[in-house]
């Protein structure tokens, strides 16, 4: 099991300092269409096991 490393106040203090000065960066639109891509591939995929469930194994359910 891997061990989970508690950090000390002053390292949560510098990591929130160097979140709070980093800048936005808005998404590019090549990754808003990755994304984009990606959810609707799952959801097709999701329907198709869904479909090939229910077609070949009809008992099972």
């Amino acid at each position: 099991m891997a061990e989970q490393h508690k950090m000390s106040a002053e390292e949560e203090q510098r990591l929130k300092q160097e979140m709070h000065q980093m800048e936005y960066e808005p998404l590019l639109p090549v990754e808003k269409k990755l994304i984009s891509v990606s959810i609707g591939l799952g959801v097709v995929l999701l329907f198709v096991f869904i479909w090939i469930s229910f077609t070949f194994f009809p008992g099972v359910h």
